[in-house]
């Protein structure tokens, strides 16, 4: 499988702790952190990883699961990585290093070193206008340097680019926007993420069409998120209007995350529309036990070629392996209803290798 929707997993040895993987925003007052950490015991999906990973590790029922990981990783976790990701069957995997984007960058090489796979890099746009934002630049500077850092990412090999709009003033974009409207919008007095909305319009349009011309896909951040997203605001519908566009309808669009809990819609979308993919992530991780049905339900509606597959695993590489564990699980019970509705095995097999490999080779150009 290649993993078209990851994070960067530690280069490090760190020690297994699942008690702040949730959905929760990053906080560090205490008390928030300490409730995160009082629920973590509750969450279905953190009980599931840690009873697969005791399975994948030899570690009984009883015993101390972190020791025992943290045992085996701290004596050589380039080893560790591999058998996690081995037995992930991955073959490569998409990164998004922008999750925090204060921490310094490491090449795609290091990750695929410690991998031993391949590993491509996406570049995410919305931090750069944030700080931009921020240092009181104009609307026409915002942009050219946005259309600046595009061409610099593709001429260092990034093989797509991302943005993460849902998070900052939500996905009904006005495709008419103009320039004066956009330097406007930045008088508003509002936090700097929300700030905006008119220029972030015109970024947005600006991405799209300046990615056809780069030949790059766009990942556009959909559904459901952490808790700092206005969940109603990233409903993939929002974006007909942009898609559209001589822009929009140019561009190769990939609403990721399976737009949950609107997946139906986004695969509607990516059946009418001749430039959308729809790839499925994030809720494979979060929400695990209907995994199957969102992807069946995907199946349904969208084509095959139309389908792509990630885990957004970030922090502990257990949650991309987990992520990717789910998705082949979640596979194998979709081909026994495709084999039961009458699909014969040929196209079995077919979907599976275009959603799995395939299709992620195709949308990213990957060798």
């Amino acid at each position: 499988m290649i993993d078209d929707h990851v994070h960067p997993f530690p280069l490090e040895f760190a020690p297994f702790d699942t008690r702040d993987l949730g959905l929760e925003a990053p906080d560090q007052e205490p008390a928030a952190v300490e409730r995160r950490r009082q629920l973590a015991p509750g969450r279905l999906y953190i009980h599931l990883l840690e009873t697969r990973l005791a399975a994948l590790l030899g570690v009984a029922e009883g015993e101390d699961l972190a020791a025992a990981r943290d045992e085996l990783a701290r004596r050589d976790w380039l080893a560790y990585l591999r058998l996690l990701f081995d037995d992930a069957e991955l073959t490569g995997m998409v990164l998004d290093d922008a999750l925090h984007p204060d921490e310094p960058s490491q090449p795609a090489s290091v990750y695929a070193g410690l991998a031993g796979r391949p590993v491509w890099k996406m570049t995410r746009l919305d931090p750069l206008v944030d700080t931009l934002l921020a240092q009181g630049a104009s609307a026409r500077e915002i942009v050219d340097r946005v259309e600046r850092h595009m061409a610099d990412a593709a001429a260092c090999g990034a093989v797509a680019f991302k943005t993460i709009l849902a998070y900052r003033t939500g996905l009904a974009v006005d495709p008419h926007v103009d320039l004066a409207e956009a330097q406007r919008s930045l008088n508003e007095d509002l936090p700097v993420r929300r700030r905006g909305k008119a220029l972030r319009d015109l970024v947005l349009r600006t991405e799209l069409g300046r990615a056809a011309d780069l030949g790059l896909p766009v990942q556009v951040h959909t559904g459901f998120g952490d808790s700092e997203l206005r969940l109603a605001e990233s409903d993939p519908l929002l974006l007909e209007d942009i898609l559209r566009t001589a822009e929009g309808t140019a561009a190769t669009v990939v609403l990721i995350h399976g737009s949950f809990p609107w997946h139906e819609q986004a695969a509607y979308l990516a059946s009418v529309k001749p430039n959308v993919w729809v790839e499925l992530s994030l809720s494979n991780l979060f929400a695990p036990m209907h995994t199957a049905d969102r992807l069946l339900r995907i199946l349904d509606v969208a084509p095959r070629g139309r389908v792509l597959l990630g885990s957004d695993g970030h922090g502990l590489p257990e949650t991309q392996w987990f992520g990717c564990r789910v998705l082949a699980d979640a596979w194998t019970e979709v081909a026994r209803g495709l084999a039961v509705a009458g699909a014969r095995p040929p196209w079995v097999e077919q979907t599976r290798f275009a959603l799995f490999e395939g299709n992620a080779r195709s949308v990213y150009s990957l060798a």
